[in-house]
């Protein structure tokens, strides 16, 4: 047997271009934040050197395949949140192919089979892991399962959940409320923060010309003179879409003019068509389904306000893409108030305590001047100067160079 310590030193690697391999259940053209997420930090990685491999599942193909920069491994269909999963963690493809590759640090985005991948390919090639805190175990399922079969998956929800933050060298997130799922785990783990950012020069509603705005909305049905919020994610129980419907059925009249476009797909999708059909509201909520990312931005220019109702999300990719766009937001208070890290109250956004003050805030709106609602977007657009992709992406290398001297510090003897 050979002993070897192996020891970067800490001081240099701010210097050092690393290898990063980013494991994901979910890629484009899966629309949710969690691919968003990961191809704005790819991109942001690779404008400061590193060099980037992601690894993620697709049901589109019989065998694991390198095309882009992206090894996309054969999935199944599965009753987790995005309905797949990689079909085998020991695909033999993915680790000659990561062999060679030679990580410097892995970077796990979802708790499902494919991370399970990443922590078996860290463990062989003894490199250190960073895992990334996206949602809560027991927010995945739908709102029509029972009570046993809730119990029963969030019982392996939370193992999957523990499981990573068990072997991960570093626990991240984009909010400092995945500390609070982190300690209702059960596990006592700080969490380094890295914002979310997206591409501003791609999410920037002056790429959207008033010609373009008004061929969109009519495509989507959405009426030219109409106040349009919108929501863009994974119609998850998490996001408590529900809220914002009630408040549609009980507050909002026709004669208001104002629609909702809901963008996305997921396990309540059909539950949420079904309220709508029950609340009369079919007529001003529109459902947009699963789109190409690349749309994004033109349907954001096309609204005039984002829309979000969860009590326990973290900050969504959506939420910063839309204001990127200048879209002022409106997010329904919660109990540890995140939103108001990033929102000024009447500046940026608006903040609700209950189904009367969204419609309020909406109606409010609907009240603006065109000169008014083009004042709003400048502001609110300038108010996201901080979260490009390269930011983030300097962020994400300084949480590696601490996984790395963690990693160095605590394992130090490998056996060969």
């Amino acid at each position: 047997m050979l002993y070897y310590i192996q020891f970067y030193k800490y001081a240099e690697l701010t210097v050092i271009k690393m290898n990063v391999a980013i494991f994901t259940e979910v890629l484009a053209p899966y629309v949710c934040g969690i691919s968003s997420y990961v191809d704005v930090l790819k991109k942001g990685l690779e404008a400061l050197g590193n060099k980037v491999i992601i690894v993620t599942s697709s049901l589109h193909t019989d065998r694991s395949v390198f095309k882009e920069g992206i090894v996309r491994c054969p999935a199944k269909k599965s009753m987790n949140k995005y309905g797949y999963q990689c079909k085998n963690i020991n695909d033999k493809y993915v680790m000659k192919f990561l062999t060679k590759f030679k990580p410097d640090v892995i970077h796990i985005q979802t708790d499902t089979k494919i991370g399970y991948m990443a922590l078996n390919i860290a463990d062989k090639l003894r490199c250190p892991v960073v895992f990334s805190v996206h949602d809560y175990y027991s927010d995945r399922f739908a709102s029509d399962s029972s009570v046993v079969t809730w119990r029963i998956k969030t019982f392996f929800e939370k193992k999957h959940f523990c499981d990573m933050i068990d072997n991960a060298n570093i626990i991240a997130s984009s909010n400092k409320r995945a500390a609070s799922f982190v300690r209702a785990a059960g596990r006592n783990r700080k969490v380094r923060l890295i914002p979310s950012a997206t591409d501003r020069s791609e999410f920037d509603y002056k790429n959207s010309s008033g010609e373009a705005v008004r061929k969109l909305r009519k495509k989507l049905g959405l009426p030219l003179n109409a106040v349009v919020a919108v929501f863009a994610g994974n119609l998850s129980v998490d996001k408590n879409l529900e809220f914002m419907l009630s408040a549609f059925s009980r507050h909002i009249k026709k004669t208001d003019n104002i629609h909702l476009l809901i963008v996305g797909d997921g396990t309540e999708t059909e539950h949420l068509k079904a309220l709508c059909g029950k609340f009369k509201i079919r007529e001003c909520v529109h459902f947009a389904g699963a789109v190409a990312h690349s749309l994004m931005p033109a349907i954001y220019s096309a609204c005039d306000i984002y829309v979000c109702s969860s009590d326990d999300s973290l900050m969504s990719m959506s939420f910063v893409e839309a204001m990127s766009c200048g879209l002022p937001v409106l997010v329904k208070e919660d109990k540890e108030k995140f939103a108001y890290n990033m929102i000024k109250d009447g500046v940026n956004g608006f903040v609700c305590k209950n189904e009367a003050g969204f419609a309020k805030y909406l109606k409010k709106l609907s009240s603006f001047e065109p000169h008014e609602k083009r004042q709003m977007r400048r502001i609110v657009r300038k108010s996201m100067v901080d979260t490009d992709a390269e930011y983030m992406a300097k962020c994400t290398v300084k949480v590696y160079e601490q996984a790395i001297k963690s990693f160095n510090l605590n394992i130090n003897i490998i056996v060969k």
